[in-house]
């Protein structure tokens, strides 16, 4: 099907080639309003390579959060019903110490405005 020849063309042409490996680049800008009226904004980068001999960074950091996230859930760690966003505390900090002790780190840096 034309669908196939365009999917295996693609796969060719974008397939690494040894010891290429992929970059996974994230940046959020928050700013937060405290309730003394003071204005943060805060800076959070990340940065990870993939592996040339095993798992890229979109593997990585796409599959880890989630894999993190089913076993919290499977061990009742995370006993919220229906769709759970990992806003607060008891859910995201346990997330990226997990996702630290991977090898998926961010840095993060703020000024007061």
């Amino acid at each position: 099907s034309p669908l196939d020849t365009v999917s295996l063309h693609l796969a060719n042409r974008l397939s690494y080639n040894k010891h290429e490996r992929d970059m996974i680049l994230m940046r959020h800008e928050i700013t937060v309003r405290w309730p003394d009226g003071r204005r943060e904004l805060k800076g959070i980068n990340m940065v990870h390579y993939g592996d040339p001999e095993g798992y890229t960074a979109m593997a990585k950091t796409v599959g880890y959060p989630c894999a993190i996230a089913t076993k919290m859930v499977l061990d009742g760690e995370i006993q919220k019903k229906g769709m759970v966003l990992p806003f607060t505390q008891d859910i995201y900090r346990p997330m990226l110490k997990r996702l630290r002790n991977e090898g998926i780190r961010d840095t993060e840096k703020s000024i007061f405005l």
